[in-house]
Formats: structure tokens, C-alpha cells, sequence
């Protein structure tokens, strides 16, 4: 992502195989998915880096047949962004993913923050 936030404490895509499902490259797509939502509530934001701080927590569910057709993923996140007034904020919180009847025609895969914490200067 040249010219996008710094990014820090992400496992390399390849260390997690388990994240496959989100796309070769979770980093990018957990990024742009989350500067979308926050442009969304303020569209003057600008998103200047985001840290992971821990391993992702993850969650397959198996059909009866064995084969991983649900998975959640949960990011611990600090995002470092300046509003759109040009104040810098450190946001703490949860990003999930939720896929969905992954391996089949109606596979759906939804996002959703939790804020624990923020912290203006």
C-alpha cells in the first residue's frame, strides 16, 4: 500500500493460512475496508496507521461433512487518524470479520468494529 497508513504487528499473510478466505493479502482488504467505514462517518479523515496488537483470534465453524463453511476473525487494533477538524485520535478496538457459507455460491463476508477506547490530543 505505498502512499497508505503505516502498518504494524500484522501476521505476514502467509503465516496464517487460515485467513485465506479473506483474499491473498488480509492486510489490504482489512485496511480498506476499515478506512471505508471510517470515511463514511467523517469523510475528511485521514487514516495514518494502524497497529495490530496480538495475534488474530480465529473461529472456524465445520459443517456435519467436516468442511469450514463459517469462520470469524478478530483483529485487537490501534488506528491512528486525524479528523476531518485535523485532530489526531488513537482508536482502540475489535475489527471482525464474518464469512459465511465460505465454499459455496451464496459465501458472504461481513466487517464490523467494536471501539473500546479513544483517545483525542
Amino acid at each position: 500500500m505505498t502512499g497508505g497508513p503505516e502498518l504494524h504487528g500484522f501476521p505476514p499473510p502467509e503465516s496464517v493460512p487460515d485467513l485465506r478466505w479473506l483474499g491473498p493479502d488480509y492486510i489490504s482488504v482489512l485496511v480498506y475496508d476499515l478506512t471505508r467505514g471510517l470515511l463514511h462517518q467523517d469523510p475528511r479523515t485521514s487514516v495514518l496507521g494502524v497497529r495490530c496488537e496480538g495475534v488474530p483470534s480465529l473461529a472456524p465453524s465445520v459443517d456435519p461433512a467436516g468442511v469450514i463453511r463459517a469462520h470469524d476473525a478478530c483483529f485487537p487494533l490501534q488506528v491512528y487518524v486525524q479528523d476531518g477538524a485535523g485532530r489526531p485520535w488513537c482508536l482502540r478496538g475489535r475489527w471482525t470479520y464474518f464469512g459465511r457459507e465460505l465454499g459455496t455460491s451464496t459465501a458472504s463476508i461481513t466487517h464490523a468494529w467494536r471501539l473500546l477506547s479513544a483517545e483525542g490530543a
